[in-house]
């Protein structure tokens, strides 16, 4: 159910990135959607998932991390940096999973949790470009 609403939520806002954002945004959906596909191939066995660390799910999200802030380096936008920080809290979380005292099931709904406002973050992007461009009539994208 849960993998439903974010699935819905995902390809929303993404359908509304790419069609309403600049070039930025469209990069934007590119890590998005390539760390999507990358997610679902890297899991571990059913029977111990979450119960240590992701290491391939960490890995996914560190290079989207790193990707994002190359894009939040060279986009003229906010909204990277906004990804960027959630990432990084994302990528913590895997990390906590070090410590004996984290329980699986906190460790799969925090990182699932972190999931839900990038693409929320990349559709708000994406209406500030068109605001930006129907005041000033156009919107620089990148540095």
């Amino acid at each position: 159910m849960n993998v439903a609403i974010y699935l819905l939520l995902l390809s929303t806002c993404c359908a509304y990135a790419l069609t309403r954002g600049g070039s930025p945004e469209r990069v934007g959906v590119a890590i998005l959607l390539a760390a999507i596909v990358a997610s679902h191939f890297v899991p571990g066995s059913a029977t111990t998932r979450f119960s240590r660390l992701e290491t391939g799910l960490l890995a996914v999200d560190f290079v989207m991390l790193l990707c994002v802030l190359v894009l939040a380096l060279t986009a003229q936008r906010y909204w990277p940096m906004w990804m960027a920080a959630v990432l990084v809290n994302t990528v913590i979380t895997h990390l906590l999973m070090l410590t004996p005292e984290l329980m699986p099931w906190s460790y799969s709904v925090a990182s699932a949790a972190w999931s839900y406002p990038n693409p929320l973050i990349l559709a708000v992007g994406s209406w500030r470009h068109q605001s930006r461009i129907k005041r000033y009539g156009t919107d620089p994208a990148w540095n």
